[in-house]
C-alpha cells in the first residue's frame, strides 16, 4: 500500500511540475512578443488638410472610441482582477503620450500594420480590419487624429496576472497581435470604392469595421475568444436580424436598440461606428448581407 501511495505521489508531483513548466513557457512566450522589434517601412500616403476630408476622418474615427475613449485620449480598456489591467493609447499626441512624436508614417504603421513607432507589436489593435482601409480613407482618418486637441491623460502600464499570461501564450484568448495575421504586402495602394448603397461598398465597410472579426466570415457568429465577451450573435442572411426592414436596420445603428427592444452593449457591439455613416452607406451594409448565399 505504501508503495502504491508513493507512486501516486510521484505521478502527482510530475504532473504538477509539467503544469508549472508549461505555464512558465507560455507566460514567457506571451511576454516575449512585446519585446520583439520588427522593421517595417510602410508605404506613405497623402494626408489631406481640407475640412471635408477631416470630417470624413471624424466619421471613421467613431470606431476608435470604443477602445480609445470619446476624445481619443485613451482609457482603461479593461480592468479585471482575474486577467489584469490594459489601458488604451492616448492618440492625441499630448506630452508623454504614446503618439507624442508620431509622424504620418508612424500612424500608417500603427493603424495599417499593427506596430508602434519602435516596431513593437500592438496588442488588441484591430489592424487586420484597418489594413483593408483605402489609402484615401486612411489619410482622412490620420488627418482627423492630427487635428485633435491634446488631452493630457496618462495611465499606469499594462499588467496581467500570471495565469492570464499563460493562457494568452497558449492561444486561449485568440490572436492578440494583429501584426501576425495581416497581409502586409497587400496593405498598400488600396483604392477607394465609390461611396453609395452598392453591395461592393457594403463589403468594404464590413471589412474595415471588423464585422467578420467577431461575427466570422459567414457572419453567423459563435463563441468569442475574448473571455469577458458574450457569444457573438448570428447576423447572416438567415438570422433574426435579416427580417428587419432597411428602416429598422438603419434605426438600430442610429439608436443602439433593435426592433425587438434589445439595447446593444457598445462595449461588445460598437454600433456607433457604422451609425455615424450616412443612411446610404448603412444601406450598403444591409444590401451586402442580403446578397450573401444561404
Amino acid at each position: 500500500m505504501k508503495r502504491v501511495l508513493k507512486w501516486i505521489a510521484y505521478v502527482l508531483g510530475a504532473l504538477i511540475l509539467i503544469i508549472l513548466l508549461a505555464s512558465w513557457y507560455f507566460s514567457s512566450k506571451f511576454n516575449s512578443e512585446f519585446e520583439k522589434v520588427i522593421t517595417l517601412e510602410p508605404q506613405s500616403i497623402q494626408i489631406p488638410t481640407d475640412s471635408a476630408s477631416i470630417e470624413r476622418g471624424r466619421i471613421l474615427s467613431v470606431d476608435c472610441r470604443s477602445c480609445h475613449g470619446v476624445d481619443l485620449g485613451g482609457k482603461v480598456f479593461f480592468d479585471d482582477p482575474n486577467i489584469g489591467v490594459l489601458p488604451s493609447s492616448n492618440l492625441t499626441g499630448a506630452k508623454g503620450s504614446e503618439t507624442e512624436k508620431y509622424t504620418d508614417i508612424d500612424y500608417v504603421r500603427a493603424i495599417r500594420h499593427g506596430l508602434n513607432k519602435s516596431g513593437n507589436k500592438l496588442m488588441i489593435m484591430p489592424s487586420t480590419s484597418l489594413s483593408h482601409m483605402s489609402d484615401q480613407d486612411l489619410g482622412c482618418l490620420i488627418a482627423f487624429i492630427k487635428s485633435l486637441p491634446k488631452v493630457e491623460r496618462t495611465f499606469e502600464k499594462r499588467k496581467f496576472t500570471y495565469m492570464s499570461q499563460a493562457m494568452a501564450g497558449a492561444g486561449l484568448f485568440g490572436n492578440m497581435f494583429n501584426y501576425d495575421i495581416i497581409d502586409h504586402e497587400n496593405a498598400k495602394n488600396i483604392p477607394a470604392p465609390t461611396v453609395g448603397n452598392s453591395v461592393e461598398y457594403g463589403s468594404y465597410l464590413i471589412k474595415i469595421k471588423g464585422c467578420s472579426e467577431c461575427h466570422k466570415n459567414d457572419l453567423k457568429g459563435g463563441e468569442s475568444p475574448d473571455p469577458v465577451s458574450p457569444p457573438v450573435p448570428d447576423i447572416s442572411k438567415n438570422s433574426n436580424s435579416s427580417k428587419w426592414t432597411l428602416e429598422q436596420f438603419i434605426q438600430t445603428f442610429r439608436t443602439g436598440t433593435t426592433p425587438e427592444g434589445k439595447v446593444l452593449d457598445g462595449q461588445f457591439m460598437p454600433f456607433a461606428g457604422l451609425g455615424a455613416h450616412s443612411d446610404e452607406e448603412i444601406e450598403a451594409v444591409y444590401n451586402y448581407i442580403k446578397s450573401l448565399k444561404e
